[in-house]
């Protein structure tokens, strides 16, 4: 699943009364899987020189990582 999609179930679940810890952990899964296949997409990218999709994957890593972040710091209640 693409880290957009991973964001809006997100952001759809915390605006329907939150999310649970089963929901937590399949969103983390999910976006950790993402990142690192962003990551080395990146990779790849650097080794083109392909500067343009270079900066464009890296603000989308960085804004994943911001996301799985929120989700590391959620605590159940």
């Amino acid at each position: 699943m693409s880290c957009s999609s991973i964001k809006h179930r997100f952001d759809r679940l915390k605006s329907n009364g939150g999310v649970n810890f089963n929901e937590a952990v399949c969103l983390y899964n999910e976006l950790k899987g993402s990142l690192d296949a962003h990551k080395l997409e990146l990779e790849e990218l650097r080794q083109t020189g392909d500067n343009t999709n270079i900066s464009h994957l890296q603000q989308h890593i960085n804004d994943g990582e911001i996301m799985l972040s929120s989700l590391q710091q959620m605590t159940l209640q």
